[in-house]
Order: structure tokens, then sequence, then C-alpha cells
């Protein structure tokens, strides 16, 4: 029986078919002791603030986010569904550890933590022709100005090890050392990445646990001791495995229905709101608005309700022209709004796809967006519309 779950496991198998950038060299920064060094992080999780406009798909120009070191409102721009964005809803370093580097500061492991850090979107172009020419060199020379020496990278979809390795490149080459925490390892070999820590961890979770300090301090200092080798590539795996099957759902406990006279998802969604805006007074961040409100999941849902009972998907109110996107970003953010609240509900750790699991499995939600997903299949509805409202592994 394999480790990897279902949906692990497609996503295995379309990242390992993935064409790739070649470099033939590998450039190799070296720096000053780990205690005198700036650190910055870059992301290619699509990161931005809460009330701005974000990422779109597709979004591989020289779109790049700076993000100030004190803030925290963050929101989650990957259009993706295929990685496990509940980490990130419950604690943000899980992807972007700088409340960790903060305290690594403060305990001389590291020099400073940089004033700026950056985002970038990791569903780039084939050849990431963008990030090699005009984005990466550009945020490279930012770094550089700020005095920048180490550049702590990460990643979180399938497409992100063939955009975060070739940041590694750009930045290298412009004088900064980088480490790229990466679970595609082959990806990293076929691409001479300078240094990279190979972490088998579930997609999304580069830091390994959210919630767990002690774990994700381990992950970076593993990271950073790459840097004390003086020729690269240089690759090494970081030793505790995440699996799947490591986590279970979380138990977040239901509403009864309320109102029969509504779909039981809306009724649902209109039942947890109260719930949501607790997960938001406590976090003081939310990754909704990629296309729709809060105040809009609950009719979102209704119109995937009329997809699931049989109503063509063009005739319930989602838009022709940017279909894709539209409702693409509709199921992020219904994903998003029960994730999110979950992580305040639940009663046990959020593990690795734990919310994932729950939202599709149990909730009155991630069934109606499957079951409207089913019927824009057999109705022969153009793959690109529907695949994507659920992981690859989901049917």
């Amino acid at each position: 029986m394999s480790v990897f779950g279902k949906d692990e496991v497609a996503m295995r198998k379309y990242a390992s078919s993935m064409p790739l950038p070649e470099f033939s060299d590998t450039p190799f920064s070296e720096t000053k002791p780990m205690d005198q060094c700036k650190v910055a992080i870059v992301t290619t999780a699509a990161l931005h603030r809460m009330g701005t406009p974000g990422f779109e798909i597709g979004d591989s120009d020289f779109h790049y986010e700076t993000l100030p070191r004190g803030v925290r409102d963050l929101m989650l721009g990957h259009h993706s569904v295929n990685f496990d964005r509940g980490g990130f809803a419950a604690d943000l370093n899980v992807v972007y550890p700088i409340d960790r580097l903060e305290e690594m500061a403060a305990g001389g492991v590291i020099g400073d933590v940089a004033d700026n850090h950056y985002a970038f979107a990791g569903n780039q172009s084939t050849t990431v022709s963008e990030i090699r020419l005009d984005s990466g060199p550009h945020c490279a020379k930012q770094m550089l100005a700020e005095e920048v020496d180490i550049v702590v990278i990460t990643g979180t979809c399938p497409l992100c090890p063939r955009t975060v390795c070739t940041l590694a490149h750009v930045f290298e080459r412009a004088g900064l050392a980088t480490v790229v925490i990466t679970r595609a390892r082959d990806v990293a070999e076929r691409m001479r990445v300078p240094r990279a820590l190979h972490t088998i961890f579930p997609p999304g979770l580069p830091l390994g646990k959210p919630r767990d300090k002690k774990f994700q301090i381990a992950v970076l200092r593993t990271a950073f001791e790459l840097l004390g080798e003086r020729e690269g590539p240089v690759i090494r795996e970081y030793p505790v495995h995440i699996y799947a099957e490591d986590g279970k759902p979380v138990a977040c406990a239901l509403p009864p229905q309320m109102d029969p006279t509504l779909h039981p998802a809306v009724d649902e969604a209109q039942a947890l709101r109260p719930a949501y805006d607790r997960a938001l007074a406590r976090s003081k961040r939310s990754s909704i608005g990629m296309q729709i409100s809060v105040e809009e999941v609950p009719d979102a849902l209704d119109k995937f309700a009329k997809i699931a009972s049989g109503e063509p998907w063009d005739s319930v109110g989602f838009p022709t022209e940017r279909a894709l996107e539209v409702m693409y970003g509709t199921v992020h953010d219904i994903r998003t709004y029960y994730e999110e609240l979950a992580c305040e509900l639940a009663d046990t750790p959020i593990g690795p796809w734990a919310t994932e699991e729950w939202f599709y499995d149990q909730t009155k939600a991630g069934q109606t967006i499957l079951e409207a997903r089913r019927a824009m299949r057999n109705a022969k509805v153009d793959n690109s519309l529907w695949f994507g409202l659920a992981t690859a592994g989901r049917e």
C-alpha cells in the first residue's frame, strides 16, 4: 500500500512529467557566518495582503508582491486546489516562516530578518522565462539593495518546484545565497539547484507542521546547514517524513439543518458563519476574496447545487466569459471559508490534508461541489472547466 494519499499519487505522477528549463551550470554564492547574515523569504504561494488585487490565473509576467516584515494579514492567492491549504489557514508560518525567522534572530541563530520579503505565483510557464529574465533579477536587485545575504525559498503546489528552483538560479547568479525547501527531489536534481532541502511532506506544507514552532525551526536549521557547503548542487533529505495517512480529518461538529426551504449546503454555510467570524477575529486574516466575498458563499453554493441537480453550468449565473477563472476562484473561496472556520472549531491537531478531507467527505458544501463536478463531466462539459473544482484524486 502506498504511503501517499490518492491525491498525492496523482500529483506526483503529473509533477514527474513536467517539462523543465535546462541549466548548464550551478551558480553558488558563499556567505558569512549565519549569525551575521540577514535572511529574506521568497515564496511561490502567491501571497498578498488582504484588500489588494493579488494574483490572477496564469499570472507569470513581471508581477510579484512585496511583503513587509511586520505584515501578517496575508492571503493565500494560489488558485490550485492540489495542495494542502488547511495548513496555511491554521498557521501562515508553515508556508511563510516569518515568525520563526524573528525568533531565530532574537536567539542569535541568524543575524537579522530582512525588512521585506517576496511572493511569486508558482504556476509559471514551461520555460519560466519571465522569472529568469524580468521579475527574478528585479527582485534580486531589491534584496541586494537591502543587504540581504540569504534567501529561503518555499513553494506549495505541484508546479512550484520548477519555479522555486529557477528563482534559486537567478538569485545565486546575482550574488545571493539560497536554500530551496522542496518536496520534489527529482526536479531539484534535474534543474541543478544550488542548495535544496528535500522534505517528504504533503504539498502546501513546506515547513511540515502547522502550529508546531519546534518542528518548523528544526526544518529551517537543517536547511541553513546546507550553507556550510562550498560547492553545489547540494541536496539533502530531511530525516522526518510526513505522509497523508499520518493525519485524520479534523473533528468539527456541523450544525443541523436550520431552514428546510434552503438547499442543505446553503443552509450549512449560513449556519457556520459565526464560527468563521470567530476565526477571523482570532487570526486577523482570511484568504477569501479571490472571486467572491464571504457574504456570497451561500449564493455561490446554490449555483453549484443547481448544477448538481442537472441545470447547465452556464444557466445558473456563472459568466461564460472568464468562466474558468470565476469558477475556480469561487471554489477556492468556498473551500477557504470552510478551512478557516474548521481551524477554529477543530478539536484535533490540523494534520496533513485534514481540512481537505473534512470538507469533501463530511460537509454538504464539499459534497455538493463534487456532485456538480461529476454532473459537468457527465454532461461532456470541457474538462478545463470542471477538473480543477476538486483535487486531482477526487472522483
